[in-house]
């Protein structure tokens, strides 16, 4: 979604063009048009108007700091946080501070950040989220409100969506930090306590937003209740002993948070609540029981005789002949026995994976036999992730794999909750304006556009529909063939491990070298994406795709019209579909994208179980119909969807918030069950 911003000219001595905010013909200056629509407008643009008003100021210290030492800039940087520690305004000092960071930034790096980037940053530091299309640079964007709030010494949390980004951006963009005096550390999975403490005690901290998250319930059960040990005033006089030892918890205060890539912690996981569950033991012979005598059961049944299942609507329930089939099957008798209701339960639950699970799109198996879930948005693994009320042993015992016993929670929040804790929250991300209401609605955030650097490039062409799968990938096979022919690498996304495997069999078939990036092979995910741009590089990849990694294109690609991306799904969020679009024409580079569809898509599933299958069956009966003509029930479907997980985002927020009032209404912790 393109939106024009106001207008700035672009500073002097910039090494590369900065493209100019917007500029309308009229009687006012680009400054007085500014300043008038940081005081008048829809408020979005007002707070890119307000941003804009900065940016020369910005440059003016910037030009002041240009020529003094390196000991002469951390000496400034000693004096800014004097004075921010000293209840100066933040706001006042934000044109020295981003000045000064650009400086840093110019030499650690040998980069200088866009007016854009400026601007973007302002945004954030003002406690909004700012849209910044894919390859415009998020992490420099971001540096520059850290810096000024880290100024005040209550810490500042960097988070992202894996263990890998939040590590690059904190070892690439971390020395701008420590040559202004300012130190940082990155969270990792299993770190112990004392180092977690010493980590959140940096200025800066980087790190998964599921860290610290899970720190933060981690706090809340070791001093349940959420009262925290004081220390008495004797503490400092103890051999060994302070205020630390005496106060379990490791994190600070949750003062500042900037959320990059905030649409998938927003909105993508704003249904899965982050939960601390007890040490989870394999079932016993006689606890498995009941999962694998209800997987038995429903093999046996037939859909619209035993049971109805509304996919579009994820809605699944025993008829009253599936009930008798039920009761007349033998239940399991014995201590772990259920009562009828509950073993009802426990065969739809087992209908459930067979039906709505499908292996190599909602999990895999690894090799040592274990359920994985995949993550719907990013379609990497979540092995710390289980699915609840039983689902998971029921995916186990229809996979014939080892049957875990269902644990008990101790504490949970989601993500909703949790970033509501903070006293100022910000975050940036490529695709964030489709989801403009709910995140203001939820968050009470205004999110704002800032233009590209660069007039973006990028040709997405028209969805091409065909009638079956088969003949689907056949027609991305001979694509690929004509793009690599005209000398341009291509990056295929699919919405599926399984997908990625059979397009990759017709690949490999058609005589075609290419590289897969799925869930099951996640390790050198960042070297393959960062090759997809080189010439001859055919990338095949869910939706993982490298999300963060930069694609340079390689020697006489740009000349040969750049990296062709090729969709061969819809996805059930069009933010999806623009993160994998973003993929190609990446900063002012050129670019084109096009989708690949059938009528056999599991999206179309959103129009309804029986307007898919007559969409399937003409699909398979083929003829000559200009099935192009088909596109729009694509768009049709996805706004579907679309709703129907909104309206499930707001149930959990809805849930989550009046069961809070109730534990806090009997004096309970609200996070700790």
């Amino acid at each position: 979604m393109s939106t024009a911003a106001p207008s700035l000219p672009p500073a002097e001595g910039v090494a590369h063009p900065v493209r100019k905010i917007e500029n309308v013909p009229g009687r006012l200056g680009p400054w007085a048009r500014n300043a008038v629509r940081a005081r008048v407008g829809v408020p979005w643009r007002r707070r890119l108007a307000k941003a804009a008003l900065l940016i020369p100021r910005t440059r003016h210290w910037e030009d002041q700091f240009l020529n003094i030492s390196d000991d002469e800039m951390l000496a400034k940087s000693m004096e800014l946080r004097g004075r921010a520690r000293g209840k100066a305004d933040l706001d006042a000092l934000l044109p020295e501070a981003f000045g000064l960071v650009s400086v840093a930034i110019q030499r650690v790096l040998g980069i200088r950040p866009f007016d854009v980037q400026l601007a973007g940053g302002a945004v954030i530091h003002f406690g909004g989220l700012c849209e910044l299309a894919t390859g415009e640079g998020k992490t420099v964007t971001a540096s520059l409100p850290t810096y000024l709030n880290a100024l005040v010494g209550k810490g500042v949390h960097v988070t992202t969506v894996n263990d890998y980004l939040a590590q690059r951006d904190a070892e690439w963009i971390g020395p701008v930090y420590q040559k202004l005096g300012l130190s940082v550390a990155c969270l990792f999975q299993k770190m112990e306590d004392a180092a977690r403490v010493e980590a959140y005690r940096k200025d800066v901290t980087y790190g998964t937003a599921a860290e610290f998250g899970f720190d933060f319930l981690r706090d809340r059960l070791k001093v349940r209740g959420g009262q925290s040990l004081a220390a008495p005033f004797w503490a400092p006089w103890l051999p060994g002993a302070g205020a630390a030892k005496l106060d379990p918890r490791v994190q600070r205060p949750l003062h500042f948070a900037i959320v990059d890539e905030a649409d998938s912690i927003f909105i993508d996981e704003a249904k899965t609540p982050l939960i601390i569950a007890n040490p989870t033991r394999l079932a016993e012979p006689d606890e498995r029981v009941i999962y694998e005598w209800a997987d038995r059961v429903a093999r046996t049944m037939v859909r619209g005789e035993h049971f109805t299942f509304d996919a579009r609507k994820e809605k699944l329930e025993l008829t009253d002949a599936g009930r008798k089939e039920v009761r007349y099957s033998d239940p399991p008798t014995g201590k772990h026995a259920k009562a009828m209701d509950k073993t009802l339960e426990a065969v739809e639950r087992a209908l459930q994976a067979h039906y709505r699970f499908i292996r190599d799109q909602q999990y895999i198996i690894t090799g040592e036999k274990k359920i994985v879930i995949i993550e719907e948005g990013t379609g990497r693994p979540m092995p710390d992730r289980h699915w609840r009320d039983g689902l998971h042993q029921a995916v186990e015992a229809k996979e014939g794999v080892p049957i875990n016993m269902p644990s008990e929670h101790a504490a949970q929040i989601t993500f909703q909750n949790f970033y509501r804790l903070y006293t100022k929250l910000g975050g940036m991300s490529g695709t964030l304006m489709p989801n403009f209401w709910e995140i203001r609605k939820v968050y009470r955030l205004w999110t704002t556009h800032v233009p590209t650097n660069r007039p973006p490039k990028r040709v997405v062409l028209p969805d091409q529909v065909l009638p079956t799968e088969d003949a689907k990938f056949d027609a991305v096979v001979a694509k690929t063939r004509e793009m690599l022919v005209s000398g341009r690498p291509v990056l295929i996304g699919t919405r599926t491990v399984d997908a990625s495997k059979k397009l990759s069999a017709k690949l490999t078939a058609g005589g075609v070298t290419h590289q897969v990036l799925n869930a099951e092979q996640t390790e050198r995910e960042a070297d393959i994406v960062s090759q997809a741009g080189q010439p001859g590089a055919v990338t095949v990849a869910t939706n993982m795709a490298g999300r963060g990694t930069d694609i340079k294109l390689g020697p006489g690609v740009p000349e040969a019209g750049g990296l062709h991306v090729i969709g061969t799904e819809r996805h059930e969020a069009e933010r999806v579909d623009r993160q994998l679009i973003g993929r190609a024409g990446r900063q002012g580079d050129p670019g084109s994208a096009q989708f690949f569809l059938s009528l056999e898509d599991q999206l179309l599933e959103g129009l309804g179980t029986a307007r898919y299958a007559e969409l399937r069956e003409l699909g398979r009966r083929g003829g000559n119909r200009n099935w192009n003509a088909y596109a729009p029930l694509f768009r049709v479907a996805q706004t579907k969807i679309e709703r129907r997980h909104y309206r499930q985002r707001l149930d959990l927020k809805n849930h989550d918030k009046h069961r809070q009032e109730m534990l806090k209404d009997i004096g309970a912790d609200p996070y700790v069950d």
